[in-house]
């Protein structure tokens, strides 16, 4: 695995610690706002989002509240957010993000594996969407990878769909 170069910072995920996700609590709130304070990566995951903190944090909490809202941790570090919402019965949205330094190295496809098996042992979700924006191909593989097919698009976003039933 070749390691990802920022500056003088060099971040390789050590294949021995265990990926993960679980419930994001009040106390990863800062980690969400440092996921959120990169403008490049809000663009590149298709999310508008005020430059108001007041604002900012209720739409944090109305995540929280209005579906699963995951923080991705790789054994101690956090390095990267996922979401699951109910769009229908039997139908969920997942979305995703994965920090700078930790993307490229299949951190993110493995994590939507996990997310994706906790919503089929769940036994209540039938069918799994996403949007992808259309020039987003680092997260377009990522779906492509846990067998998502590509249903709809436009100029602007991919619609995908995985069937779990």
């Amino acid at each position: 695995m070749n390691p990802k170069i920022y500056g003088v910072i060099i971040v390789q995920a050590d294949p021995q610690k265990q990926l993960d996700i679980r419930l994001v609590t009040e106390a990863d709130m800062g980690f969400v706002n440092q996921c959120f304070s990169d403008p490049q990566l809000v663009k590149e995951v298709g999310l508008t989002l005020s430059d108001n903190p007041s604002a900012r944090q209720w739409a944090f909490a109305m995540w929280r509240q209005s579906g699963d809202f995951w923080v991705i941790t790789l054994g101690d570090s956090r390095v990267g957010l996922a979401t699951s919402f109910v769009i229908e019965k039997g139908v969920r949205e997942v979305g995703y993000l994965i920090l700078r330094p930790w993307q490229g190295q299949g951190l993110m496809t493995r994590a939507l594996q996990i997310l994706i098996s906790n919503l089929r042992a769940g036994g209540q979700t039938k069918r799994v969407e996403a949007q992808t924006r259309g020039d987003n191909y680092a997260s377009a593989t990522v779906l492509a990878r846990n067998g998502f097919i590509r249903t709809a698009e436009n100029e602007v976003v991919v619609n995908w769909c995985l069937e779990l039933s």
